[in-house]
């Protein structure tokens, strides 16, 4: 049986007649927010911003686990908790490392030492960089802090935290006395203190 081929098409159109009142209104320029007639502009830069984007996925993996984990966690208190680390080293870095994972987002850090050669491979906000230019632990932490997630607050204080019972000299007393009232004004600006130094006295 032989194939027939059609090569040509015929579609009939109809046109019916209309009224004038029965028209629907038709769409055109719409007044913007000069209250002039022109093009409607939407702007979709926030949702290709990178920054934004991470904020969305972080927020999300939190009610992930608030979902599945605990239930009964306050998320928006851990947003707009202030936490202040006495200490920047082993503990302080991974101390800041979980709170962030738990959407903290206010921290600040408070140690007088700096970056040294054995300290990248333990505290782990820190890099080989760093320990080259012998960069100060609280500013270097706050850094990384930032690196890491661009939404976060993070403030580094080079600062002396003195040590109760400790000797003080005649020459440094004023130092210690300033040290003392900047460190007490710090704790009272912050929800939750933590001690992380790694003194005896601590």
């Amino acid at each position: 049986m032989a194939r027939m081929k059609y090569l040509h098409i015929i579609v009939i159109i109809t046109f019916t007649k209309y009224k004038k009142d029965t028209v629907p209104p038709s769409a055109g320029w719409e007044k913007n927010e000069r209250q002039r007639l022109g093009s409607r502009q939407v702007n979709l830069s926030t949702s290709m911003n990178p920054v934004h984007l991470a904020e969305t996925a972080v927020g999300l993996n939190l009610k992930l686990m608030k979902w599945r984990l605990a239930p009964e966690i306050d998320l928006e208190s851990l947003e707009t908790m202030r936490c202040l680390l006495l200490g920047a080293g082993t503990l302080g870095c991974n101390v800041a490392r979980c709170l962030m994972a738990w959407g903290v987002k206010h921290i600040t850090f408070v140690d007088n030492s700096r970056i040294s050669y054995s300290n990248p491979v333990r505290q782990t906000l820190f890099t080989f960089q760093d320990s080259c230019e012998n960069r100060p632990k609280a500013q270097a932490a706050a850094d990384a802090l930032k690196a890491i997630y661009p939404g976060i607050k993070s403030t580094g204080y080079d600062l002396t935290i003195p040590m109760p019972g400790h000797a003080v000299g005649e020459s440094t007393i004023e130092k210690v006395k300033e040290d003392v009232n900047f460190l007490h004004d710090l704790i009272r600006q912050h929800d939750v203190l933590f001690l992380l130094t790694d003194s005896r006295e601590s």
